[in-house]
């Protein structure tokens, strides 16, 4: 026990820390301007194509200001539909405000109509103060209800709801043009030149949407109260509704959660991470599956296979002929290493597992080093993509590698490899965006088109030849000889067992890393889809780990049991076993989509489709690849023991 202790506590440090922070600690003293408050993209967890925020009657801003104070997004952020521009809300340091009228906005009853069909698809606005993204209750929009109208933070969701839908009023919609802002700071002591002065930095911003209609204006009413049950709601009733006065208030609140540690309520109170007893139990089941199937692996290793290989050794040729019904996995050892059907996609594939690989271990290195914070909006999709270009540099030296192994090296495999897996992504990227276009008018073509070419830029002038130098490199290294001779013959199979077959092992044994990692994939779809706040990035690698040995020792022993009976085709089982792991991720996310979802529109519906297929596949030829890797080193070290005559 004592010799575990280190790892725990290594464990629980990893999994307790959080980040480093993402932007240089801001500060202000009492009365100056904070921020400048900005707004994101309206996004809905029903529709799932963001929308830009002035797309609605909101107040609206000049061009001019619009142009000269947007930000300029990442790549991550314009993917994922980020686009964060200014706006009329503002405030000053520990100067509440008891209700300020922003503006006064005349409507139409297309105005009104347009209001209406984003609050049914449940769209919601965002802030974003000092880097921080605006939260509010998020419990009745999880559970697809109305609110309750106790406002708690149990569960921090982005943004805020636009209003109420018909499901709530029965034959109207109730629009929040009152928001709330409850802004939390936390004091520090500067020493100046002659006396020491207060500053102030932000620490936490929360909203409390309201739909009330004014009936004079609020500035600085003594007696305004949100609450307040007598206030009529603004509708969309065209007959009710002629004007919309958008107003809000501020709130100030004094924390004692310093600079540095100013996400750590965000993520501790997150729906994926205010229970660390969820994780644990999760991550206590994978250790379970991994105890288990590693006996079983200790068993075939230790005794079954020490004793065989000790036995073969001191026995002549005439021996081992006599040996067949008993030691039948050496039986099979001249055609144990020959060359699989289909090799060039068998390489292909491996070349690019490796290169997921290789992509997601620097993710988990530099997120656990805190380099990707969530305070780097659209950091974590950026760096994916760069890391997985640089990585097509091991995806080329693998594909040349294992082509010059199987002695049947093809540069037309070499292009295969930098074509495949982001050709596929590539193509379904823009035809969604085309299909976005087509639908939405208002969506930004210019963008668009400017994402793309940098994306096809980045894949034909940075990745394909990366490929191209690693195949080069990889062409010209040794390859991996067997340890044994091939036979110039087949040697027959004979009729193997029901669950040895390809199609059971296609269905069943994935189902055993996704076992062990089923409670984190179902947070990160809640971070994905459902606004949940997600960056525990300690857990999640615990469990990549845990993925990672129980796919090694599931590959093992159902290989072990191919060759016990005969079958050295095992090249391509070793991939297929534990990737189907990311076909029963797939199949979970379409029952996620229908049960948690309510994704109301066909494209909503192949947005997530899309994604999701993308995100399924590059789990399954990752985990595949694994596979590859594992039953490879077993199959060598064992027949590397055995004398070949």
């Amino acid at each position: 026990m004592k010799a575990l202790a280190p790892l725990l506590l290594a464990a629980h440090a990893v999994c307790a820390y959080n980040y480093i922070p993402g932007i240089p600690l801001r500060d202000y003293a009492k009365g100056d301007a904070v921020g400048p408050i900005k707004v994101n993209s309206l996004f809905s967890h029903e529709d799932l194509v963001s929308l830009d925020f002035y797309s609605l009657k909101f107040c609206p801003i000049g061009q001019d200001r619009l142009r000269e104070t947007a930000k300029e997004e990442k790549l991550g952020e314009v993917i994922w539909g980020d686009r964060i521009a200014p706006s009329l809300y503002e405030a000053k340091m520990l100067t509440p405000i008891k209700c300020k009228e922003v503006c006064v906005t005349e409507t139409t009853p297309l105005d009104l109509q347009r209001f209406e069909k984003r609050i049914n698809s449940g769209y919601r606005g965002t802030f974003i103060l000092d880097n921080l993204p605006v939260v509010s209750n998020g419990t009745w929009v999880m559970a697809g209800g109305c609110p309750s109208g106790q406002q708690t933070f149990d569960a921090h969701t982005r943004g805020w709801a636009l209003g109420l839908p018909t499901s709530c009023l029965v034959d109207t919609a109730a629009i929040n043009n009152h928001l709330a802002l409850h802004i939390h700071v936390n004091e520090h002591v500067t020493k100046g030149p002659e006396n020491e002065q207060s500053l102030y930095v932000v620490v936490g911003f929360y909203v409390i949407p309201y739909s009330i209609k004014h009936v004079d204006k609020c500035d600085n009413d003594p007696t305004f109260n949100p609450e307040d049950p007598h206030h009529m709601r603004v509708t969309t009733k065209p007959g009710e509704t002629k004007s919309i006065a958008w107003s809000y208030s501020v709130q100030w609140h004094m924390s004692d959660v310093k600079w540095g540690h100013r996400w750590d309520s965000y993520l501790n109170l997150a729906f994926s991470n205010r229970n660390a007893r969820v994780h644990w139990l999760g991550i206590v089941n994978s250790s379970l599956i991994i105890l288990c199937l590693a006996t079983i692996v200790a068993m075939i290793m230790f005794r079954i296979l020490r004793l065989d290989i000790l036995r073969y050794r001191e026995i002549d040729y005439e021996e081992q002929q006599e040996m067949i019904d008993e030691v039948g996995w050496k039986l099979v050892h001249g055609d144990v290493f020959r060359t699989p059907s289909y090799p060039s996609i068998f390489a292909i594939l491996a070349g690019t597992g490796v290169q997921l690989l290789g992509m997601g271990f620097a993710i988990f290195t530099f997120a656990l080093l805190g380099v990707l914070s969530p305070a780097n909006r659209g950091g974590l999709l950026t760096a994916m993509i760069l890391l997985f270009v640089l990585m097509s540099l091991p995806n080329g030296y693998t594909t040349a590698l294992i082509l010059k192994t199987f002695d049947c090296f093809d540069w037309r495999a070499i292009f295969g490899a930098a074509l495949f897996f982001p050709g596929v992504g590539f193509t379904l990227w823009v035809f969604s965006e085309i299909l976005i276009i087509a639908s939405r008018p208002s969506y930004s073509s210019a963008q668009v088109a400017y994402n793309t070419l940098f994306l096809f830029v980045l894949w034909t002038g940075v990745s394909v030849p990366l490929v191209l130098l690693g195949a080069s490199l990889g062409r010209k290294g040794p390859a991996l000889d067997p340890p044994v001779k091939i036979n110039a013959t087949v040697r027959p199979i004979p009729p193997q067992r029901w669950y040895l077959e390809t199609w059971f092992l296609m269905i069943a044994p994935g189902l055993v890393p996704f076992g062990a990692a089923f409670i984190e994939l179902r947070f990160i779809l809640l971070s994905m889809w459902q606004g949940m706040v997600y960056y525990v990035f300690g857990f999640l690698s615990l469990t990549a780990l845990t993925v990672i040995l129980v796919s090694i020792e599931v590959t093992i022993v159902i290989v072990y049991f191919m060759l016990v009976f005969e079958d050295h085709r095992w090249w391509w089982p070793s991939f297929i076993i534990p990737g189907g792991m990311g076909l029963y991720f797939f199949l979970y996310s379409l029952i996620y989509s229908q049960t948690q979802l309510r994704i109301q529109t066909g494209l909503s519906m192949f947005l997530f489709v899309e994604v999701m297929f993308i995100f399924s596949a590059a789990l399954y030829i990752a985990v595949g690849t694994i596979g590859i890797m594992s039953a490879y080193g077993f199959v060598r070290i064992i027949y590397s023991s055995i004398k070949n005559d």
